[in-house]
């Protein structure tokens, strides 16, 4: 099948429980965390041309051979027998830098449309080597829905789906440096395997009347100190009502639980400084993500 433009939206994803074990030998971390996918998406562009290009929008100063898109076509065109081009189009909605894993999901919607717009024979197993390849949190977006990451975050075990939840998050126009979130945890070497209470938290979300309000974040013991900015948004999302509210992977995000659409889009237009970028939205089961990807 031959196709003239081909169009994919790459959620974005929360993390509703993340426990930093401590450092490893290589010099990474090894964590244990709950990952969820969201229906805030940027969207990407695929049209035939000779050669790989892309052209980024709402990315300003980003070289696009420093992309991951950029990264997993040209890792995905490595692979394969022959010559493939694409003229890529990436249009940007998912703030960078903001722990809700817009680049990483963009690597990983960029191989699933790769496939089928090349139409190239590539497994899913070897989808999930390349994804690996290009960051840790890449593996999860194959699939998306709620899942276990272990490790580094790469091995992926997925999780009943939770109930459909609705939610706000917060950009506070800061960025935080993943190696200096971790260098501000100041752990040691590797000590435990796991942690009980992500066992915990898994066994609460078998729970159909669950209400998430277990969720946690090793990395806000320290980040909601040195930023502030975040931590008001956090404060900004619990006074309007949030059920729980946390921060998203090692920042600057933060989301919170709301009883309703209705509640969640009204806090929404509550947002507290010009600088924030806030979006209600809801949570996406693992279907409804594929669905979303390509429909």
């Amino acid at each position: 099948m031959t196709f003239s433009l081909f169009r994919a939206h790459s959620c974005a994803k929360i993390n509703l429980a993340l426990s930093v074990l401590g450092r490893r030998t290589d010099g990474y971390h090894d964590i244990q965390t709950i990952f969820q996918t969201i229906d805030l998406w940027d969207e990407i562009e695929f049209r035939p041309s000779l050669r790989l290009e892309l052209h980024c929008e709402s990315l300003p100063g980003v070289r696009a051979e420093d992309n991951l898109v950029w990264k997993a076509a040209s890792l995905m065109a490595s692979t394969l027998p022959g010559k493939h081009g694409a003229s890529i189009t990436l249009r940007k909605r998912i703030p960078a830098g903001a722990g809700l894993g817009g680049g990483s999901g963009n690597a990983a919607v960029t191989l699933l449309a790769l496939r089928h717009f090349w139409n190239v024979e590539i497994s899913d197993s070897e989808l999930v080597q390349l994804a690996a390849r290009l960051g840790s949190d890449v593996p999860f977006f194959l699939n998306g829905g709620t899942a276990l990451g272990i490790g580094r975050g790469e091995d992926i075990r997925p999780l009943p789906d939770i109930r459909p939840e609705h939610l706000v998050v917060v950009f506070p126009a800061v960025h935080v440096s993943t190696a200096e979130a971790y260098h501000s945890l100041n752990l040691g070497l590797t000590s435990v395997t796991e942690d009980h209470r992500i066992q915990r938290f898994c066994c609460q979300l078998q729970d159909s009347t669950c209400r998430l309000t277990g969720i946690f974040n090793d990395f806000e013991a320290s980040i909601l100190t040195v930023y502030p900015p975040i931590k008001e948004a956090k404060e900004f999302l619990i006074e309007r009502g949030a059920t729980a509210a946390l921060l998203s992977g090692s920042g600057s995000s933060v989301f919170g639980f709301f009883p309703d659409e209705e509640s969640a889009s009204a806090a929404a237009r509550e947002s507290l400084r010009e600088a924030w970028r806030v979006f209600p939205a809801k949570t996406l089961s693992r279907v409804e993500y594929l669905q979303n990807m390509f429909g």
